[in-house]
């Protein structure tokens, strides 16, 4: 068998494990890692794992009975501290057992791991396998880098810190040495390999007891919790931000304090500050935890990583920025779980939905999703390239600035936010060879050369893009000035959908509101408008919004499909007050007129009807 295809548990993606690489959680129990997520599938449930390893080829199993049978503490040791892979430790395994040397001189003849480490690691195993820690003094700081609190928790306590070579070994006691989820977590926190150590559950609670204790004369306030020392701070973000739903979080140090914003709703909200004094260890845990080089700090980074918390999975897609007060960080946090959406959780009106469709059966053309900036058009891009994927029979590629999330049987290219003018043209040329069915743009249509380069697909493929405009109209208008040739885009043209979102109001909250005949007239609506509207609601603000008065958003929606006197007017570049015209001269629903349907429904406010400049 030349591959062996799987879907990752994971993300669903497929790839071939034969080829892929194994993980280093367990050396006796290996997995292998998805090379799209990143993450193996030690977590997955028995019946995933029962299914692999059924289904898996001899040499496969071959290589995953060799590492299970390795139960040399040498080389569980090192894999544990991540001084070598498993894969290292497979490929010295199978040259020691041609060659019958020490495992130990074969990794050093490999160059897998430096000789004064080896020689480290041996003089540990030799003599230190049981540790007192009534015989040992311990560095507070050490504790301090991991956290009394999480010591507590994975019944752990460092003990001393050594550099070998360009890497820190850091000696760690263990009620538990085998704990692989306490070993991963204390290395990712302080970046150092864990030697692992066996000591007492009651001597390692006993040396933990005084850090844990609170401060005489300072108990916690009511309803409070205390601020968490140092590298807990990192953490205690990350969790705050996951369990509030939050879209975007910004970590910005300045010249008083670190400031942390966070994006609720389309939203930015200021939360509170955190002192100068754990900005170091605070940019350098977060910067640990999202697999990015805590050592780099005079340059951009950009990482993603997979997350959990309870039972959903975040890709969180981080970017750092030096700036003269320090490293900013910028996260974006995307629910695995519920980001692609079909149509009907869109909220997409059956009638739209129709037209879409109809719209995504061509063979040609242009379909443009467009909406203001923060307004929700990357997600309906993904349900349309999740919908089309559905049909195995067409083939779908997407070009995006930065893939937001994997789509199963789409092929994905992601730029990255520092891509080349020139390299974005050459891997579009690249289309004409690969001449897919479908061709996904995501946020490219920017420049007249990427007008002129989208301009070739549309009469051989259809074309998915995203544009950034209020209304429909205004995005036609905007192709038109960059360039692209009127005839053609009115030939195109399949369906242009705008939209926005709108924050919905607590239900646990909301209350009627009464507003006058002329207080709604100040606020833009019509006399007719105003009548239609009968009651108002809003959100009082509770436990459940977190005293917002808004949970959630709902998106509405303005589906365009050109009818033939639109299509004309587009051709003769008409104007664009001409093109809205022509636009709504049919049964279209404008959003102006689906937001006052939400606000009669007590779906939405007239505050967010406001902001929204319908």
């Amino acid at each position: 068998m030349s591959e062996y295809a799987v879907n990752c548990w994971n993300c669903l993606g497929e790839y071939d494990a034969l080829t892929a690489v194994w993980c280093s959680c367990n050396p006796n129990r290996p997995t292998k890692v998805c090379p799209f997520c990143l993450q193996c599938f030690c977590s997955s449930s028995q019946e995933y794992m029962d299914k692999f390893w059924r289904g898996a080829p001899p040499e496969l199993l071959q290589d995953k009975e060799m590492l299970s049978q390795a139960r040399a503490p040498l080389g569980e040791a090192l894999v544990r501290a991540k001084a070598i892979t498993a894969d290292q430790l497979l490929a010295a395994l199978k040259a020691q057992k041609a060659g019958g040397k020490k495992l130990g001189e074969v990794l050093v003849e490999l160059g897998f791991v430096a000789r004064d480490t080896l020689d480290y690691f041996l003089s540990q195993q030799k003599s230190v396998m049981q540790l007192s820690l009534r015989e040992v003094s311990l560095d507070p700081m050490l504790i301090a880098s991991v956290g009394a609190r999480d010591c507590a928790r994975f019944l752990v306590v460092p003990v001393s810190k050594e550099k070998l070579s360009s890497k820190e070994i850091l000696s760690l006691a263990m009620a538990r040495p085998g704990d692989g989820e306490a070993i991963d977590f204390v290395q990712n926190v302080t970046g150092c390999q864990v030697l692992p150590m066996q000591a007492s559950s009651e001597e390692i609670r006993d040396v933990l007891a005084p850090f844990l204790e609170e401060a005489p004369g300072e108990p916690a306030s009511a309803g409070e919790e205390k601020p968490p020392p140092g590298l807990n701070l990192a953490t205690d973000l990350l969790r705050k931000a996951l369990a509030r739903a939050v879209s975007d979080l910004y970590v910005e140090p300045n010249e008083q304090e670190v400031a942390v914003h966070m994006r609720i709703d389309g939203i930015l909200y200021k939360s509170k500050p955190i002192a100068r004094e754990y900005q170091a260890v605070l940019v350098s845990e977060l910067k640990r935890l999202l697999r990015m080089d805590h050592a780099v700090t005079d340059r951009p980074q950009e990482s993603r990583v997979v997350m959990r918390a309870e039972n959903s999975r975040f890709e969180v897609i981080a970017h750092s920025l030096p700036t003269r007060f320090g490293e900013n960080l910028s996260l974006k946090l995307i629910n695995r779980d519920t980001f692609l959406k079909s149509f009907d959780q869109l909220g997409l009106p059956e009638e739209d939905e129709r037209i879409l469709r109809t719209a995504l059966a061509s063979r040609s053309g242009l379909v443009l999703i467009t909406a203001p900036l923060f307004h929700g058009s990357s997600t309906t891009l993904y349900s349309v390239m999740n919908d089309l994927a559905r049909d195995t029979r067409r083939k779908v590629m997407s070009i995006e600035v930065q893939s937001i999330c994997p789509v199963p049987n789409v092929s994905q290219i992601s730029l990255g936010e520092n891509g080349q003018a020139e390299a974005t043209l050459t891997t579009l040329k690249a289309l004409a060879t690969i001449q897919p069915d479908v061709c996904v743009l995501g946020d490219l249509l920017d420049s007249a050369s990427m007008i002129t380069q989208m301009h070739k697909f549309m009469g051989q493929m259809l074309v998915v893009a995203t544009l950034e405009a209020n209304r429909s109209a205004q995005a036609v208008q905007k192709l038109l000035d960059l360039g692209m040739p009127a005839p053609d885009l009115a030939q195109a043209l399949q369906v242009v959908i705008n939209q926005r979102l709108l924050r919905r109001i607590c239900p646990e909250c909301r209350q009627p509101a009464g507003l006058s005949l002329r207080a709604l007239g100040l606020m833009g609506l019509t006399e007719e408008e105003a009548a239609g509207l009968g009651t108002v609601s809003q959100g009082q603000g509770c436990e459940a919004c977190s005293a917002i008065g808004y949970r959630g958003r709902i998106a509405l929606f303005e589906t365009l499909a050109p009818s033939p006197a639109l299509r004309k007017a587009i051709a003769r570049r008409a104007s664009e007050k001409v093109l809205e015209r022509e636009a709504y001269r049919g049964e279209t629903a404008t959003l102006r007129t689906r937001a006052l349907a939400a606000i009669r429904e007590g779906l939405t406010t007239l505050e967010e009807f406001q902001k929204g400049n319908f």
